[in-house]
């Protein structure tokens, strides 16, 4: 557990997720949904579902003074063959009624130093070119543009959507 380097770590805490959080996180999540340019997830899983969908350790959530989840971010594994070990996609989510307030990039800057410790050595990112705020987030965090999916999705409404693929390389794992 360790606290955010951003204006808000007197009032912000970053730990691992319990499945006790997973009430906000789902709310967090259905926002982002909600708002169109954070998935092409259409509605919420279940906890245990969600849960077999992502690496179990790092996943952290963000925590305002008296608990309360914040945001949250997990890793989801991009291949189950044993050479893509090392390489996840990052998912990063906050409450849209504390955003920009620093709670994201506290999130990917913990996301990635525990990714590291547990041997990870590519984070990748899909975001919609629209999601400014998350593209300034992950390029802050070190990730860069790798390329583009053209038309790659098609959202519940017929729309279309381009991903832009983001990467970052770690300089201490895999570096042998």
């Amino acid at each position: 557990m360790g606290a955010a380097t951003d204006s808000t770590s007197a009032r912000l805490t970053v730990a691992p997720m319990r499945q006790e959080d997973w009430p906000s996180v789902a709310r967090i999540y259905a926002a982002g949904i909600e708002g169109g340019n954070a998935t092409f997830e259409q509605e919420v899983p279940e906890w245990e579902q969600w849960r077999e969908a992502h690496v179990k350790d790092p996943c952290l959530v963000a925590c305002g003074p008296t608990g309360e989840v914040l945001g949250w971010a997990a890793l989801s594994p991009t291949s189950a063959r044993p050479v893509y070990r090392g390489v996840a996609e990052v998912s990063v989510y906050v409450d849209p009624a504390v955003a920009r307030q620093g709670i994201g990039r506290a999130l990917l800057r913990a996301l990635v130093e525990h990714s590291e410790r547990a041997g990870f050595w590519t984070l990748t990112a899909g975001i919609f070119p629209e999601n400014e705020a998350s593209i300034a987030l992950h390029e802050a965090c070190g990730f860069q543009l790798v390329g583009v999916h053209k038309r790659v999705g098609q959202m519940g409404d017929g729309r279309w959507r381009d991903v832009l693929l983001y990467e970052r390389r770690s300089a201490t794992v895999g570096q042998d």
